[in-house]
C-alpha cells in the first residue's frame, strides 16, 4: 500500500520528476481541491515523458490546465448530450404510447417489444417495475400520483425517471417499426444540421444513441475524456460521414465521432453551442497555454482533425 504523502512531498515527487513548478502555493492549492490522482495520474501522460520523468520543460500549470480543458469538454458534451436525451425521450415516449394507446402499461408487456430479444425485452421489463416500485415510495413522485389518482403511469410520466442507458434498452427492444417511426422524427433535427438528408435507418440511429450514452457516462464522473474511445464503432452512415470526411473504413468510436453525431439529436442552436464551445475551449485552454506539446496533439486524441479548432464559429 502507497504511503500517504503531505502536500510538500507530492510537490518534491513532481520535481525530482522535472515538473517545473513556478508557483508551489499554487501547485499546493490546486493538488488539495483538485486530487493529485486525477490531474497527475490522468494527465501526465499526455506530456513528453523518459519513463516517469518530464522533458521538454512541461510546467504544473500545463497539466493543471489540460485538466481544467477537460474538465470543462466534459460539461460542454455533458450539456448536449441531455438535450439529445430530452429531446429522444420525448419522441420515443409519444410514438410508444401512440402504437400502444389500448394497452394499460403496455411497457410491461412483452408483446409490445420485439419478439425476437426476448432476453433483453425481459431485462428491461424487471428494470421498469423496479423504478415503479421504488418511485411509488415517495409520495411527491410523479409515479406515486398517477398509481394513486389514475391507478397506472404513462409513459410520458415513467420516461422522466428513466437514466439516458434505460431509455437506450427500451429503444433497443423495440419493434422495428417503432424505431423507425423515432428515428423519421429525428430527421427534423437532422434537416437542421445537414444540407442533404435521407432515411435514418433505426441500426443508425441506435448505434449513435449507445456511443453518446458511453461518453454522457464519462461526462458525469470523474473520468478522463481525452484519449476514450467507445467500445464499438459507430455505423457508418454516408449522409453525415461523408460531410467530415470519415470513411467506412475509418474508426468512428472516437469522441469527435460522437461529437459528428449529435448533430441528429440537437437543434442547429444546441449543435452549434457545443461547436463553438469546444472550439473556444481548445483556444482558450489548450493554444494559449501548452508549451512542451501542441494544441493539435491534444485535440487528436480525442479523434478531431488537425487545426480543428482554428475553424471559424459556427453562425447560430
Amino acid at each position: 500500500m502507497k504511503p500517504f504523502q503531505t502536500l510538500t512531498e507530492q510537490i518534491q515527487l513532481l520535481r525530482n520528476r522535472n515538473l517545473t513548478i513556478n508557483d508551489e502555493d499554487y501547485a499546493k492549492k490546486y493538488l488539495l481541491s483538485n486530487n493529485y490522482y486525477n490531474i497527475i495520474n490522468g494527465y501526465s501522460k499526455f506530456f513528453p515523458m523518459e519513463g516517469e520523468n518530464y522533458i521538454g520543460g512541461t510546467t504544473f500549470e500545463e497539466v493543471a490546465r489540460l485538466y481544467l480543458f477537460d474538465k470543462e469538454l466534459k460539461q460542454a458534451f455533458f450539456k448536449a448530450i441531455l438535450n439529445a436525451e430530452s429531446h429522444l425521450k420525448s419522441i420515443f415516449a409519444y410514438r410508444f404510447a401512440e402504437v400502444f394507446s389500448d394497452k394499460p402499461y403496455s411497457y410491461l408487456n412483452i408483446e409490445c417489444y420485439a419478439q425476437e430479444k426476448t432476453l433483453s425485452v425481459i431485462s428491461t421489463i424487471s428494470r421498469l417495475s423496479q423504478i415503479i416500485s421504488r418511485q411509488q415510495k415517495f409520495p411527491e413522485s410523479s409515479i406515486a400520483h398517477y398509481i394513486q389518482n389514475h391507478n397506472e403511469v404513462p409513459i410520458w410520466v415513467l420516461v422522466n425517471h428513466l437514466d439516458f442507458g434505460e431509455l437506450r434498452n427500451m429503444l433497443t427492444a423495440s419493434t422495428v417499426q417503432l424505431q423507425n417511426k423515432v428515428a423519421k422524427d429525428l430527421c427534423d433535427f437532422i434537416k437542421q444540421n445537414l444540407s442533404r438528408i435521407s432515411t435514418f435507418p433505426p441500426e443508425i440511429m441506435i448505434s449513435f444513441v449507445e456511443n453518446m450514452n458511453e461518453v454522457r457516462n464519462i461526462c458525469a464522473h470523474t473520468n478522463r475524456l481525452i484519449g476514450f474511445n467507445c467500445r464499438r464503432d459507430s455505423k457508418y452512415w454516408s449522409v453525415l460521414h461523408d460531410n467530415y470526411g470519415i470513411s467506412a473504413e475509418n474508426e468512428r468510436r472516437n469522441v469527435y465521432s460522437v461529437f459528428v453525431s449529435t448533430q441528429c439529436f440537437l437543434s442547429k442552436i444546441e449543435y452549434c453551442e457545443l461547436h463553438n464551445k469546444i472550439r473556444k475551449l481548445a483556444n482558450m485552454h489548450l493554444e494559449k497555454h501548452l508549451n512542451s506539446i501542441t494544441s493539435n496533439e491534444i485535440m487528436q486524441k480525442l479523434g478531431f482533425p488537425a487545426d480543428w479548432h482554428f475553424q471559424p464559429k459556427l453562425n447560430c
